[in-house]
């Protein structure tokens, strides 16, 4: 019974801290693709000579046909 008490207490402290690990760890790693993921299209833009735009995480990127990326502000104007 002293194992069981002992057991929970310590599960009680580490799985708070385990989650926190595991939510951190999930979103390097989608940072990690969403870096991929631009480094891709800039590599397209750059053999396609062709500018384009991107959505990547609620952000929008342009990309010269240089490959130049710049983060691109959404305006307020309704051009």
């Amino acid at each position: 019974m002293v194992v069981m008490i002992i057991m929970t207490l310590l599960m009680a402290m580490i799985a708070p801290s385990g989650a926190k690990m595991l939510d951190s760890f999930e979103k390097s790693i989608q940072i990690t693709k969403d870096k991929q993921e631009l480094s891709k299209q800039r590599s397209m833009s750059f053999l396609q000579a062709k500018e384009q735009n991107i959505k990547i995480a609620d952000k929008i990127y342009r990309i010269s046909s240089k490959g130049v990326i710049t983060k691109h502000e959404k305006s307020h104007d309704n051009h």
